[in-house]
């Protein structure tokens, strides 16, 4: 969300990277979760003081991506002005958090005086090579200031596209082409992607109001890597309490179909949250909800079965409940930042999975999870009407071998601790209506 009006049209309407470089120069992916975590918008002609609520809040939560988004990213006459992101780059550098590129443009530009059309494949080609070369791992913006192996490896660009619906589908699709095209002519292992759609969300449209079929060759041929989407839980629009019917998941699945895509997609979530309105209103309730909305997100499987989130990305963890986006924000007035109950539920999840990496997830029938890393395994159960076929709350953990305790964490925190042995072990009648966590250590 960049601005508040569209997180208001969505109420009334409705993966991640280690500091680890390839053979290319760009960095490759470590698995872990703390890897897939992140947050905006690092606004760059904001870098400074205006944005280290957010950088606190990332530190906060243990995230270590952010995504970083520019309206100043060219001129009227559409010519690169890439210094813009410079201050923000060094920013985001010093806070130890690796920026996802957001190229910003609203259709509304072409109502201006003069108007701003979205431009040409030629002025984003353009645009791609000059902001690979300059913003890439080791690129001219790491080599004038000494810094190695820090920068942007994923390229985004037009937020939101379904919400205005304004861009010519045609143009939209040249302009995202030219990106790629222009990126992949510098670096082919760097990855871009269409930046987040809201339409199936909002209104059930698979096809993202003709967007979707815009880009279908672009995915289908990986020059686009993936597709970002936008979900915001609400209890009338979006209710997850309902099944999973309202989930990531399906909505990404429908997409898929109704592109025919062949191709096995790479999911994206720059924007997801519980709204804190009408029967959502209470703190607790909202923070039950979001530990859902979490495994949710980052659960997200291929046509394989095979868990295919790049990073997911609440908005947002700096907000305080002020003004048209405060049942979004996810912090409380105070001194520095004061985190919400939602900011408080992700930050329990990183606590216990910052360093695992997702082994598997099952959202068509179980509701399940597992995540394993240097101490233990997560275990993560959906029990939910709708989200799993286990009846009768009896959760049944296989043990990885040398398994020693088990511990049973909920969203308000630990649950109980239990002495673990053998090859599995059994919690009886949990009740039902929220998500578990299961950490088995060795």
């Amino acid at each position: 969300m960049t601005a508040p009006w569209r997180r208001m049209a969505c109420l009334a309407a409705a993966a991640g990277l280690g500091l680890v470089l390839g053979a290319s120069g760009a960095l490759a992916a470590d698995g872990t979760l703390k890897w897939r975590i992140g947050g905006g918008n690092l606004v760059t002609h904001l870098a400074g003081a205006p944005t280290d609520s957010l950088y606190e809040a990332l530190r906060g939560v243990g995230a270590r991506l952010g995504r970083m988004n520019s309206y100043g990213w060219r001129d009227l006459e559409r010519v690169p002005t890439p210094h813009d992101f410079d201050a923000a780059m060094m920013q985001a550098y010093r806070n130890g958090i690796t920026p996802v590129i957001l190229f910003e443009y609203e259709g509304s530009y072409q109502y201006l005086d003069p108007p701003q059309p979205i431009g040409s494949y030629d002025d984003w080609y353009k645009a791609g090579v000059i902001y690979a070369k300059r913003f890439r791992p080791n690129g001219e913006w790491g080599q004038e200031h000494r810094i190695r192996d820090f920068g942007a490896t994923i390229f985004s660009a037009v937020n939101e596209p379904d919400v205005q619906n304004t861009i010519p589908k045609k143009d939209y699709r040249d302009a995202l082409e030219g990106l790629a095209d222009g990126i992949h002519s510098v670096d082919p292992a760097l990855k871009v992607v269409p930046a987040g759609f809201a339409a199936c969300n909002i209104d059930g449209d698979a096809t993202l109001r003709g967007y979707g079929p815009a880009i279908a060759d672009l995915l289908e041929s990986g020059k686009l890597d993936g597709i970002d989407l936008h979900t915001y839980y609400n209890d009338r629009w979006y209710p997850l309490t309902e099944g999973r019917q309202f989930s990531a998941q399906t909505c990404f699945d429908r997409i898929k179909q109704t592109l025919g895509l062949k191709r096995d997609i790479n999911f994206y979530s720059t924007e997801y949250n519980i709204s804190r309105s009408a029967g959502w209103s209470d703190e607790k309730v909202a923070a039950s909800l979001f530990l859902t909305a979490i495994w949710d997100n980052l659960g997200v499987v291929g046509a394989k079965g095979q868990p295919i989130t790049v990073f997911a990305f609440p908005w947002n963890l700096a907000d305080t409940g002020h003004g048209e986006g405060a049942g979004y924000a996810m912090a409380k007035d105070g001194t520095g930042w004061v985190p919400e109950e939602r900011s408080r539920v992700l930050m329990r999840v990183m606590e216990l999975a910052a360093d695992m990496t997702i082994v598997s997830s099952d959202p068509y029938k179980s509701g399940t999870m597992h995540l394993t890393g240097p101490k233990g395994d997560l275990f993560v159960w959906h029990n939910r009407r709708g989200w799993t076929d286990i009846a009768g709350g009896r959760w049944t953990i296989p043990l990885p071998e040398g398994a020693r305790r088990i511990e049973l964490w909920g969203w308000d925190g630990l649950r109980d601790i239990r002495d673990a042995g053998g090859e599995s072990f059994t919690f009886e009648a949990l009740p039902g209506g929220e998500t578990y966590m299961a950490l088995v250590t060795r």
